[in-house]
């Protein structure tokens, strides 16, 4: 070995010994006799010191160092004088006198300070192998790590068994786009990705293993957002002989023991259920961020008297209206407003009204006079009174109404909510708010193209209650399925499984596949079915996203060794690139660029 020990596992219970140290020149001061290096490698760093009158070859070839010089020493520890200590470092008592230097390696200067917080992105992701040196990426590694090895060691303790199941498989859709992977040996035909291993170890459970995890990769070719890769790592889990409260009451003592040894935040549980429908009715969305209580109300009782013409029409057409109330703040200015009715206009909807009332007004004897609005016109005293109770508002408050579809008003002021959450200050940081959203409909309609599809996959089961609704009327059916929310991110979803080869293929005939389309995407898993496959249940959870929650990061990028852009580049290596004619002739693959089509 080139060191004996790392540059931040050396203390004051090794002053005096004698101590060889490897690393990378992470600063250097030059005092004239004194010459003061810091050294860093992945254990932290220690302080260096090269003394002209002690050791003066030693102190001229430190002379010559810049940073990221890889560098090997050999020195006496001693303790630091009286106020040279530095307490922000575990090595800070602590330095090493020089008694021998070896250059292991020199460095072109790099593009950027390892330690800057003010890099682009698109240079860290560039120079990746450098930006990995950082203190922060070393932690969000180190983090990433221990957060596997826990959850590998915890479901092992209870039974389940680690299982591999292959990356070259099959196409079969699952929602994104298949990465595909031509095969040499069969020319035209192809492998995919998978997207998740889900049919595979719903077989594990056919197999007879009953408790299944991976920490698995999965692959879907789709548009990217801050959440997204187009490769993300998944913690796979599978039981069987479950029902669905046993399946959430497994991931909520993994994640509660996760919580634990990776967080400070005081956790709930177990973790609150909420329905589908009322998650959406009371947060506009299905993965509500519920550090913070600001929730929808539904005003169209109230609002029904009024003389407005938007309002009127929006009731005769069967639409909503909605609001939330914040407090009062000078942030919320005309402007302000303005980017709150773009939110809702974005999503379809007409914008927002606000409502808010003469700073310091009682609010019991509060008059059509004291309200302030841009429709304060069409409102009468009852009206007011009506939105004052329904809120619980204060003179101090503000309203904000939407009005139209019901699915537009419900996500756009969702959208509202969370910008007002987060601008105003009301949203409480340090806490980690787990919920559970259950009760999903099985089945979503696709008005484009005029069909059903699944709401998650096609291989979830519905209720027992509204099975019966199957195949004739799928919007009735609810589906025994969940997702795992966290600070509104969704961290990973599940679901009790179909285990029985009728149920699935009524399943398969809502979403409009062909018995061909049946047999050739899924006859395998059916075949399983006919030789007594248990009832079983499990989920996929996103590791990328639950680290980047406990790394207090904002995008998963960040927790990602070498992650792509969201353009699906990687920066690093120039990836997706052109490929050698050879190797496509090889593969009887013919590329057809836009310049082809267009000519076509």
């Amino acid at each position: 070995m080139h060191k004996d020990r790392g540059c931040g596992e050396i203390n004051l219970e090794d002053e005096n010994k004698q101590i060889t140290v490897a690393g990378w020149v992470d600063s250097w001061r030059d005092h004239g006799s004194l010459l003061f290096i810091d050294l860093r490698d992945s254990s932290g760093t220690v302080q260096i010191v090269f003394d002209k009158s002690f050791d003066p070859a030693s102190h001229k070839l430190a002379s010559s160092f810049r940073n990221e010089w890889v560098v090997q020493v050999k020195g006496l520890v001693k303790k630091r004088i009286a106020g040279a200590e530095n307490p922000n470092i575990s090595t800070g008592q602590i330095e090493i006198h020089s008694e021998h230097l070896e250059i292991l390696n020199k460095a072109k200067t790099p593009p950027f300070e390892i330690n800057s917080k003010n890099v682009e992105e698109s240079t860290r992701l560039k120079y990746r192998f450098l930006d990995l040196r950082s203190s922060r990426m070393q932690s969000n590694m180190r983090l990433r790590h221990d957060v596997i090895l826990k959850i590998h060691n915890f479901l092992s303790k209870r039974g389940f068994v680690h299982i591999e199941t292959p990356i070259l498989i099959k196409s079969t859709p699952e929602g994104a786009r298949d990465y595909l992977v031509p095969s040499r040996i069969h020319p035209g035909e192809f492998y995919a990705l998978p997207q998740s291993p889900q049919q595979m170890k719903q077989m594990l459970m056919v197999a007879g293993f009953e408790k299944y995890f991976q920490i698995a990769k999965c692959f879907r070719d789709e548009d990217l957002r801050a959440d997204r890769q187009p490769e993300h790592t998944q913690l796979d889990f599978e039981l069987s002989f479950v029902h669905q409260e046993d399946v959430l009451s497994a991931c909520e003592d993994l994640y509660c023991f996760l919580s634990q040894e990776f967080s400070e935040a005081d956790i709930e549980y177990p973790f609150p259920r909420i329905k589908f429908d009322d998650a959406i009715d009371r947060f506009g969305t299905d993965k509500p961020d519920t550090r913070f209580s600001v929730e929808l109300k539904t005003l169209n009782k109230a609002l029904s008297k009024t003389e407005f013409r938007v309002f009127n029409d929006v009731l005769r057409n069967g639409g909503l209206i909605r609001g939330i109330i914040v407090p009062s703040s000078e942030l919320i200015t005309r402007s302000y407003i303005d980017e709150l009715n773009q939110i809702v206009i974005d999503m379809g909807g007409g914008g927002v009204i606000p409502i808010s009332f003469d700073s310091g007004t009682d609010i019991d004897q509060l008059s059509i006079e004291n309200v302030r609005s841009p429709i304060a016109k069409f409102l009468d005293s009852e009206t007011v009174s009506d939105l004052i109770n329904i809120f619980g508002a204060t003179s101090n408050d503000i309203i904000f109404i939407s009005a139209g579809d019901k699915n537009k008003v419900n996500e756009s002021l969702g959208l509202v909510r969370m910008k007002l959450g987060n601008d105003l200050n009301l949203i409480d940081k340090e806490k980690m708010n787990f919920v559970f959203i259950t009760d999903f409909p099985l089945f979503e309609r696709d008005v484009e193209n005029d069909n059903w599809k699944a709401m998650h996959h096609v291989f979830s089961s519905p209720t027992q209650e509204t099975e019966k609704f199957l195949p004739s009327d799928p919007g009735k059916v609810i589906g025994n399925l969940f997702d795992l929310v966290c600070n509104g991110v969704e961290l990973g979803s599940g679901s009790i499984r179909i285990h029985r080869r009728d149920v699935q293929e009524k399943i398969f005939s809502v979403i409009g596949y062909s018995k061909a389309e049946v047999t050739s995407r899924f006859g395998p898993l059916l075949e399983s079915f006919e030789f007594g496959a248990p009832p079983h249940g499990g989920m996929g959870l996103g590791i990328d996203r639950l680290v980047c929650i406990f790394a207090s990061e904002g995008s998963i990028r960040d927790v990602i060794s070498f992650p792509k852009t969201q353009s699906a580049s990687d920066l690093l290596w120039n990836s997706p690139s052109p490929i050698n004619k050879d190797q496509l002739k090889e593969l009887n693959i013919k590329p057809t660029t836009k310049e082809d089509k267009n000519e076509n």
